[in-house]
């Protein structure tokens, strides 16, 4: 089950998040701040999205600014727990995450992940996600290049 996530979920968040080597990682003030009732009409938004039956499976963050007239979207964090991988968690998460920024006026989505997390790299391009480039240096601990991902919304979706 997809569900937008709620100041509850704060801890297991954090505790999921702190298990992926491969997400950002937070504090817990960042998610409680990312988890509180937002204001719809702010121009900087953040939503965070959970995949949860008993237990917290995985988490997506998207965060919206909107420039002018323009919505842009991003995937900020992205994390599947050990057991529940290669189950479709994180497809649902992002689908989740693109219907949502569709919704909110948003004409594409980016992101950026470590060029050596090829298990996230073909999740995304396996949904559509298409490659824009390389951030040198992007990431530390330890140092990565960053690979840039985008994926058009609207009528002609995924097609970049």
């Amino acid at each position: 089950m997809i569900r937008r996530a709620t100041a509850a979920d704060a801890d297991a968040l954090l505790a999921l998040e702190r298990s992926v080597d491969g997400a950002a990682h937070w504090s817990i003030a960042e998610y409680a701040q990312i988890l509180h009732a937002v204001d719809e009409t702010a121009a900087l938004r953040r939503w965070a999205f959970v995949a949860a039956d008993e237990v917290l499976l995985g988490f997506i963050v998207l965060k919206l600014l909107r420039v002018g007239h323009e919505t842009q979207a991003e995937i900020e964090n992205l994390a599947v727990a050990a057991g529940a991988r290669r189950r479709g968690v994180g497809a649902a998460l992002c689908r989740a995450a693109l219907d949502a920024a569709q919704a909110a006026g948003a004409r594409q989505v980016e992101l950026e992940v470590r060029a050596g997390n090829q298990a996230a790299i073909g999740l995304y391009t396996g949904l559509g996600f298409k490659p824009g480039g390389v951030r040198p240096g992007y990431y530390t601990n330890p140092a990565e290049d960053a690979v840039l991902l985008g994926y058009r919304l609207g009528p002609d979706r995924g097609q970049i």
